[in-house]
């Protein structure tokens, strides 16, 4: 009699475990990006091409707005800054400022495509971007390079800044 009872309770048990297994088979794991915003990389170069490490401050606002996108950047030889998604054009104003408070402006537009980019339903939205073209003005640059179009998730330089030989 103590047989009888068991095996049904077994044999429901297995269906279970199988059961079980076959659900958590069915499931995957998600792999969305942690940080889903691309952002273009600029470097800082001397005319001859060698790399500058900043000793002057910059401080980096989008045109029309309030929004500072680099707060008094100091001691670096590169930046990341933010794509708008939703307008083919960025104008940013790029204020270097040496130790002494005075202040050279030049404002550089970027030229870009925006491409939805979607990794499934369980991740958000994001946009892929192509610079089609850049262009500035001659006061602390003595010119601009578009060395990688493409801004993605992969962190490459996509700009150098030429900086003229009193900016340091």
């Amino acid at each position: 009699m103590s047989i009888r009872s068991r095996r049904p309770f077994n044999a429901l048990a297995v269906v279970a475990l199988l059961g079980a297994l076959l659900a958590m088979g069915r499931c995957s794991e998600v792999d969305c990006p942690l940080q889903n915003v691309v952002a273009v990389q600029y470097g800082l170069y001397r005319t001859d091409g060698t790399e500058v490490t900043l000793q002057d401050t910059l401080t980096v606002t989008a045109v029309g707005t309030d929004s500072i996108l680099l707060n008094k950047g100091q001691n670096i030889a590169s930046f990341l800054l933010p794509v708008h998604y939703t307008a083919d054009k960025d104008s940013i104003i790029l204020r270097f400022a040496d130790t002494e408070g005075d202040e050279v402006r030049d404002t550089l537009c970027i030229y870009h495509t925006n491409e939805a980019h979607f990794e499934s339903m369980d991740c958000p939205l994001c946009y892929f971007h192509t610079i089609t073209e850049v262009t500035c003005t001659h006061n602390a640059l003595e010119g601009v390079e578009l060395v990688n179009p493409t801004v993605n998730y992969d962190t490459q330089e996509n700009i150098r800044l030429y900086l003229r030989s009193y900016i340091e």
